[in-house]
């Protein structure tokens, strides 16, 4: 899985567990945090199109600027990649991403470099991509779930959307904005939720749909089909918004707050063609009280995004999920080969404790 060649070089396997384009974004990410070059073959080795997808190669790409790093010749398509990222940071920087490659993809690429850089603001004004689309969370998830849990491990991340995109053509506009930790990073203790709070939501939907209320309608399905016992109606706040966008699409983000300040996602809910507006609000609903019967003080979405940082922060982090995704293993075991970090994992009830040590 991993191996150092004779340059110093840590090789890194591709295909190992998800087997996916998070092996990329983690991994050269962290090749700038801990400044050493890395080589990845066999990428997205079991996927129907194997190789860098739009965003992996953008993602970099970027890197390389914002380093003064290089990589060998890349393309869409790529199964093997050397980067070796360099010793600059460069504060401003302006990407272009052609069709709906995903914004959010990008920032987690660019922000898992960034933990133990120069402590300045570093903003990445992205023209084009996605701010919607299937296998990647949405930027209300990005910004109302993972960011507040970086915020308040001691890291800023902010991406200010100024115009949605959603699959196929893209389009989105947003300014991604970084500010690292001038001394250390909190670690994460959440061991129990404590009483919800409150539970909030955006609905963002195309222009085109907005005579038939696709919007209003997933709200009200939604609402109707959130299990009564589980909360009272005053704590929830969703809002219904509609955007000017090249391609129609639909997307929706809901999360709870808890008194202990755990913040909680059900993972963005797409629509899609054929089907139906009170459908999709079924599915939110659904993962919604999947989420509030749960015990879980990380959800599964998020589970994976934060270890890096956790793995950075100097103390011991305590916290509970409901299931061990691929992504989260595949994220542990791609962290062993950067950082000399022991971790547990207990089984409890309905779920796993995690334990970094």
């Amino acid at each position: 899985m991993f191996k150092l060649n004779q340059d110093n070089m840590l090789q890194i396997d591709g295909s190992f567990g998800e087997g996916g384009g998070s092996i990329v974004r983690i991994s050269s990410g962290l090749a700038c945090l801990k400044k050493i070059p890395i080589e990845i073959n066999n990428i997205r080795f079991n996927r129907k199109n194997p190789g860098l997808r739009l965003q992996h190669l953008v993602g970099i790409n970027t890197l390389a600027k914002l380093t003064g790093g290089s990589t060998n010749s890349l393309d869409v398509g790529s199964t093997f990649v050397k980067f070796n990222p360099g010793s600059e940071w460069n504060t401003n920087l302006n990407v272009h991403i052609r069709t709906a490659g995903n914004i959010g993809m990008l920032s987690q690429t660019i922000y898992n470099a960034l933990y133990l850089a120069p402590p300045q603001k570093y903003q990445i004004h992205v023209n084009g991509g996605g701010t919607y689309g299937t296998h990647a969370a949405g930027t209300s998830y990005l910004s109302n779930v993972i960011f507040p849990i970086f915020k308040n491990l001691g890291y800023s991340v902010n991406i200010d959307v100024i115009k949605h995109g959603f699959y196929p053509k893209g389009g989105g506009k947003a300014l991604i904005t970084i500010i690292p930790s001038s001394s250390f990073y909190k670690n994460l203790n959440l061991e129990e939720r404590g009483e919800l709070e409150e539970i909030n939501g955006h609905i963002h939907v195309e222009n085109s749909l907005k005579k038939p209320k696709v919007a209003e309608r997933i709200l009200s399905s939604i609402l109707q089909n959130i299990k009564p016992n589980l909360t009272r109606s005053n704590e929830i706040q969703i809002t219904t918004n509609y955007h000017n966008s090249l391609s129609v699409g639909v997307g929706v983000d809901i999360w709870c707050k808890y008194s202990s300040g755990a913040i909680l996602g059900i993972g963005t809910t797409l629509g899609k063609r054929g089907v139906s507006s009170e459908k999709v609000g079924i599915i939110a609903a659904n993962k919604l009280n999947f989420l509030l019967e749960s015990s879980e003080t990380v959800d599964e979405y998020a589970s994976d995004q934060i270890l890096p940082l956790l793995f950075v922060a100097k103390g011991p982090s305590k916290f509970v999920i409901r299931k061990k995704t691929m992504h989260f293993l595949t994220n542990l075991e791609l962290l062993k080969g950067f950082f000399k970090r022991n971790f547990i994992i207990k089984n409890v009830e309905n779920g796993y404790f995690v334990h970094i040590l």
